[in-house]
């Protein structure tokens, strides 16, 4: 089976490292194509894996005509049996092409629902318009597809599965360097990552050592943030790394501390948990299916600036407690989020929609308006 798998944004973050993991961890009976932004970290990581790639200019605009027909151009000269969108604007440009071949879209996160009200309808619209252009779509966790139920984006006859972000067993391996780095923020520098929640919560932990990594449209901003708060002495400021530095970086953290607006499933704290560093977090999208509070992790049920910061404090200073998140987080991590199940399910999905379109072709029955189950 020949699968295209498309990605509009392929910069640094979950969701390329997310394809990352399909293009190095599919079966051998499948054959992994790509489709992505121009000169992007995906690309040039891609390409080393020796994987076929075309790219084109996906992030101008929504209602740019060349990013369609790179699109369509592509899908001819690669003839994939499947294409696989990860992203609304991904999946937005494929709905525009009527062509017989199936797609699957991966919803990493929506996007919409924390906008203002102009922004949020749009948004809304172009989720509608990609939800009746797939036949199949995965949630990478239920947080999602209860919010597009209640949004009323998920059509009766669209089948779906919920299927976890998983990472690599066995675990990466820790760094050799033995310093500590205190307090950490992983992420893009963008509204949704909120890293201006992180410099307003190392203020008010006065001695503790931090780091950022992540670049984006707000990392000048940050940076000038962290100089107004007198916080330069102790943030050190990264900027964009790649993701086997990061994942360094990760390992020599005391304690990571996640401040997103909103989520999907991300790899991050799958990651800490698996390297033994734990988490502190927002309490949004899909991140309390990963961290128990007070058991895996601990949650701040809002943006709040002074819970987070009791939170990191507790981890930094009760050790029974951070033991006891530390080696229950790891358990967790080992059972639930393994990558080998993640890839299983999905090659399942691809293998599933394949069949269905091919007897679908043959001679159409109602069997293909069967709704898949959660598992």
């Amino acid at each position: 089976m020949k699968v295209l798998q498309f990605v509009a944004d392929g910069s640094p973050g979950g969701g390329t490292n997310h394809v990352l993991q399909l293009l190095r961890g599919m079966p051998q009976a499948c054959e992994s194509l790509l489709l992505t932004q121009q000169g992007s970290y995906l690309q040039r990581e891609a390409e080393k894996l020796g994987v076929q790639v075309q790219s084109g200019d996906f992030l101008r605009s929504r209602f740019n005509p060349s990013a369609i027909r790179q699109a369509r151009n592509t899908i001819r000269q690669y003839q994939p049996d499947l294409v696989h969108c990860h992203g609304g604007r991904a999946a937005f440009f494929r709905g525009f092409l009527m062509d017989a071949v199936p797609s699957v879209y991966t919803v990493h996160g929506f996007h919409f629902a924390r906008k203002q009200p102009l922004a949020r309808s749009a948004g809304w619209c172009g989720e509608f318009w990609n939800f009746r252009r797939m036949q199949q779509i995965i949630f990478v966790c239920d947080f999602d597809r209860q919010l597009a139920v209640r949004s009323r984006l998920l059509p009766a006859h669209t089948p779906f599965h919920v299927i976890y972000n998983g990472i690599p067993a066995p675990p990466v391996k820790q760094a050799v360097s033995s310093e500590r780095l205190g307090v950490g923020f992983i992420g893009r520098m963008v509204y949704q990552k909120n890293p201006q929640l992180f410099v307003d919560v190392l203020a008010r932990l006065p001695d503790i050592q931090a780091v950022m990594v992540g670049g984006g449209e707000l990392e000048a901003e940050v940076a000038r943030l962290v100089q107004s708060r007198g916080l330069a002495d102790r943030v050190k400021l990264y900027g964009s790394l790649a993701h086997e530095e990061t994942l360094q970086v990760l390992s020599r953290l005391d304690v990571l501390l996640m401040t997103p607006r909103w989520e999907g499933l991300p790899l991050l704290p799958l990651e800490a948990m698996f390297l033994k560093v734990p988490v502190v977090s927002t309490a949004c999208g899909g991140i309390p299916e990963v961290l128990d509070h007070g058991r895996t992790g601990l949650l701040a049920e809002s943006e709040d600036a002074d819970q987070l910061a009791g939170h990191v404090n507790q981890l930094l200073h009760n050790q029974s407690l951070r033991r006891e998140i530390i080696e229950n987080a790891a358990r967790t991590a080992a059972s639930r989020f393994g990558q080998d199940v993640m890839l299983q399910r999905v090659w399942e999905t691809y293998s599933a929609l394949s069949q269905r379109e091919t007897t679908s072709s043959r001679s159409p029955s109602p069997a293909h308006l069967v709704r898949s189950c959660k598992s």
